[in-house]
């Protein structure tokens, strides 16, 4: 089951467990509407019904078994030429099935399925659009383009649902408008949204598991608000709902609730508790995505954290969190998330150097997410100074009046006012000594910061050099190679043509022949000095020569090319072609690879680089941890340095393996 389907909604709860009567777990999802939809399609269906019942089969059967939701997918657009809808319809959930597989794909099929549902006037289309565009922003999501999805689903997906007077769809985009908010932190609006989300599906035929997810964030929410008694009152309505539903949601959601109402209410070791109970659950279940284990270990660090264990805090945060953060269904917020829980956990071991460097580490991730909140804190900043102010003025009335009444009380109220002056000087000049030490150490790292920036840009400008040095030699010999002694061969071969021509011979021949495998051998080795077809024709073009040229009967090379490089310098493309040229030959020569699948893709000025073969493999650690690596490598990673960039080796004996560079251009 893939893990991003179940889990791409729980972000970062703040939540943890307790249960008593729960026992029974699922065997697999959808279970119900699988054998409900099954016995469907025997009955006697209209053409529409049928499809819908195929189609929604494949859906169901993606969380489980990918092979026959593609088979009941494939068999609903076989009848797509049979009603207009179906059509339209099947590229809806053709769309939803490729989202596992090939998002741009999946978002490309949706978003036609939702202009041709568009000029559909029914209700089932309506409902149908607006289901379309509620994955539409889904999709867009998980690309972390979250202003796009909030967008969608306001101002498109929300108006048709509410058209079309379906209350499942109308709470599923409630839902999500106020996961939006949640991870802004804005509670307020999220409580707002999730509860109109828990309104319309319990007033519709809603999906347990998506009701389950609602649940979870609200309760988690009115506790952030410090709202108990409306929290209280909605564990009470959960404990319902987890009853009536007992078999259809996972045991580990609700021990997972129970966990954060019991942190929330202090009851730390229960909370602990229940939430061991929950990995267990988790555990059982056979998803080992690194992600979604890593979020039961995060919730696990918070109850630690309240409760004052930071030993158990940090065992929790540095073994089974972190790790989430290199996983494909990582999010930006996981990494803010780790850093803000690593300054409270040094703060509290009382290591504040490595507090400070997860500070400095936090507020970067801030800066990225969080500027709008920046005005928010200086309002709430603004509101805090007016209340100290009239607070101060109603001291001050109270102390006139108290002056009236009694001398002595004068005397007392003076004294006390003294004192405190005199610990908030201590405690100011405390502080300013503090911070004048903080701004010491600082100025150092900064200092330190700056000669390695010196030494790294001197590195820099030799490599520059050393590299369009490289390059220059490389153009030069190619140039002799194919003017010179290209024009030379060329020259001989005609005279000894000439030569055949007038006294044929087969030694004569034989020579022609060799001539020619001169003239094709200089040729090839003038083009890999310096590929004309890079400065005539860019590098998708040469890239593709490269990879044909490179191909064997027992090597297949397969070039996968995303985005458009026509905005790159020559300079840049240089450095692409050459360092994927260095990783083909290295594959080529010591893998004994049958299959080599070469990805180059370019988003937001960054170019992503993977390199994949299913050869012999190697021990990697011993290169990615400094071992001296082969010469086409290091060329490699000087490359991948020079532009800013990242390298990661992934392989292992008889598995074959995987290169991942990303470059900043």
């Amino acid at each position: 089951m893939n893990a991003r389907r179940i889990f791409y909604t729980v972000f970062l709860l703040l939540i943890a467990g307790s249960f008593s009567a729960y026992a029974q777990q699922v065997s697999f999802p959808y279970e119900k509407e699988i054998d409900s939809l099954t016995l469907t399609l025997n009955d006697n269906l209209k053409v529409e019904d049928k499809a819908v019942a195929l189609f929604e089969l494949s859906y169901y059967y993606s969380f489980s078994d990918s092979t026959k939701a593609h088979q009941y997918l494939n068999q609903g657009l076989a009848m797509k030429d049979k009603a207009p809808i179906i059509g339209s319809m099947g590229k809806f959930y053709e769309g939803m099935f490729y989202m596992d597989y090939d998002l741009n794909k999946a978002i490309g099929l949706m978003e036609i399925a939702e202009v041709e549902l568009s000029k559909i006037n029914s209700i089932q289309a309506k409902r149908l659009r607006a289901r379309t565009l509620n994955n539409i922003a889904t999709a867009y999501q998980w690309q972390d383009k979250h202003v796009k999805m909030l967008d969608i689903l306001i101002n498109k997906a929300l108006p048709v649902a509410l058209e079309a007077k379906d209350d499942v769809i109308t709470g599923n985009i409630h839902y999500k408008i106020g996961i939006n908010f949640w991870n802004n932190l804005q509670y307020a609006e999220a409580n707002r949204y999730f509860s109109d989300a828990l309104a319309y599906l319990k007033k519709g035929n809603y999906d347990p598991l998506t009701l389950n997810e609602v649940y979870k964030l609200l309760i988690v929410s009115l506790h952030a608000m410090k709202e108990k008694d409306k929290a209280k009152a909605l564990m009470a309505d959960f404990e319902r709902f987890s009853k009536k539903h007992k078999g259809e949601i996972p045991l580990k959601d609700y021990y997972f609730v129970h966990a954060v109402h019991d942190r929330f209410e202090k009851n730390f070791d229960q909370s602990l508790k229940y939430m061991d109970l929950a990995i267990e659950e988790f555990k059982k279940m056979g998803n080992t995505h690194p992600r979604s284990i890593g979020e039961l270990y995060y919730q696990r660090t918070l109850i630690n954290i309240s409760k004052g264990d930071f030993v158990a805090a940090y065992h929790d945060l540095h073994n089974h969190v972190e790790n989430q953060l290199n996983s494909k269904g990582a999010f930006f917020q996981d990494s803010l998330n780790v850093a803000l829980s690593y300054v409270k956990v040094y703060e509290g071991l009382g290591d504040y150097k490595n507090a400070l460097a997860w500070v400095k580490k936090k507020d970067v991730l801030q800066d990225t997410m969080y500027n709008r909140r920046i005005r928010e804190s200086i309002l709430g900043y603004e509101v805090k100074y007016q209340t100290l102010e009239k607070e101060s003025e109603i001291l001050s009335l109270k102390a006139e009046k108290e002056r009236t009444e009694s001398d002595i009380r004068n005397t007392r109220i003076i004294i006390a006012l003294i004192a405190l002056i005199l610990i908030l000087i201590g405690y100011f000049l405390f502080k300013n000594h503090q911070k004048n030490k903080r701004l010491l150490h600082q100025q150092e790292i900064n200092n330190q910061q700056k000669l390695l920036e010196e030494k790294q840009k001197q590195k820099l400008m030799s490599l520059d050099a050393m590299l369009q040095g490289e390059e220059k030699e490389r153009n030069r010999l190619s140039r002799d190679l194919h003017d010179g002694l290209g024009s030379i061969l060329a020259s001989i071969k005609y005279k000894v043509l000439d030569l055949q021509l007038s006294n044929p011979n087969d030694k004569v021949n034989s020579v022609l022949i060799d001539m020619d495998y001169a003239i094709t051998e200089m040729r090839r080795i003038s083009h890999n000095l310096m590929p004309e077809s890079l400065r005539r024709f860019g590098l998708e073009i040469s890239l593709g020569d490269l990879c044909k040229s490179l191909q064997n009967s027992q090597t297949k090379i397969e070039l996968q090319l995303y985005g458009s490089f026509v905005d790159l310098s020559m300079e840049q493309q240089t450095h692409i072609y050459r360092i994927i040229q260095e990783l083909l030959y290295n594959s080529l020569k010591h893998s004994d690879a049958k299959h080599i699948l070469v990805q180059c893709s370019m988003e937001d000025n960054v170019v992503f680089i993977t390199v994949e073969d299913d050869g012999v493999g190697f021990q990697a650690n011993g290169i990615n941890e400094g071992v001296k690596a082969g010469v086409g490598l290091k060329n490699v990673k000087i490359r991948v340095n020079y532009l800013h960039g990242k390298l990661d080796i992934r392989s292992e004996i008889g598995k074959g393996t995987s290169i991942d560079i990303e470059l900043f251009v």
